[in-house]
């Protein structure tokens, strides 16, 4: 009876629990759900900035100004959607005209206003 009884205050004094429980997969399980939940939004967001960058490179058109992603200014020229490029043509006077991707358009200029708008139907 006295292993018993020393057994069982052995088992109280490590905590009483056997070994093997669930009690370590709470926080591991809340982390798993928040990781979830943030890739779900950043993906959410990734996608919507692709569907606007395929609308603006939709809506451009020969004698639009548009801005670069690298900052530089040009009227657009040629659009050529199957091989995705854009001739832009950077000073008038001189006819210098450079090709791009069409990814590297960022946005079109507004003429009336001067003002660069992030997308054509944006106001």
């Amino acid at each position: 009876m006295q292993l018993d009884e020393s057994l069982m205050l052995l088992a109280q004094a490590e905590g009483g629990q056997q070994p093997g429980g669930w009690e370590g997969l709470g926080p591991i399980i809340l982390m798993a759900v928040i990781l979830f939940v943030f890739m779900f939004f950043m993906r959410r967001s990734q996608k919507r900035q692709v569907e606007e960058q395929e609308k603006l490179v939709d809506s451009l058109k020969q004698g639009q100004k548009v801005m670069l992603n690298s900052g530089l200014f040009g009227r657009i020229d040629k659009v050529n959607k199957e091989d995705r490029e854009v001739v832009l043509i950077v000073d008038e006077n001189k006819r210098v005209a450079l090709t791009y991707n069409l990814l590297a358009v960022a946005k079109v200029v507004d003429e009336q206003t001067k003002s660069v708008e992030p997308s054509a139907e944006k106001k």
